[in-house]
């Protein structure tokens, strides 16, 4: 039960990710822009209320670029089995593991502390929807 709460979570923060670093990449920077924009996913909450420079905006598109084929790569491989298996959801962890640590490395600290304020209450969202739902 942990590892398939791990691999939603993972796979939430894959999409969600990718999404607000596309969105910081291309346009300004507003505070909540993610959730004003239709809520794209719950890693729309892991850049709120940070506001990145454009040397940042950069930086987090090239690590987006760098994981998105390999996050395609696991989603298709999953949806053509119709179910994840162990071995994939441990490859999913890992990727978001390894994208949001190096997306937080390039915060300053005081973004880096808002950075974790937000993952805890994406985690605690999240969890609350799974108890929710089952």
């Amino acid at each position: 039960m942990k590892v398939i709460r791990i691999a939603t979570l993972a796979a939430a923060l894959c999409v969600g990710l990718t999404s607000i670093a596309a969105a910081q990449g291309t346009e300004p920077t507003t505070q909540g822009q993610g959730e004003a924009r239709g809520g794209r996913g719950m890693g729309g909450l892991l850049l709120k209320d940070i506001t990145l420079t454009d040397a940042q905006k950069a930086q987090v598109k090239t690590i987006r670029d760098k994981y998105v084929p390999q996050q395609l790569e696991l989603r298709k491989a999953a949806q053509a089995t119709g179910s994840i298996d162990d071995a994939t959801r441990a490859k999913i962890t890992d990727l978001q593991t390894k994208q949001s640590a190096e997306i937080r490395a390039i915060l300053t600290a005081d973004q880096q502390t808002q950075f974790d304020k937000n993952l805890v209450e994406m985690k605690a969202r999240m969890d609350a929807r799974r108890n929710g739902s089952s």
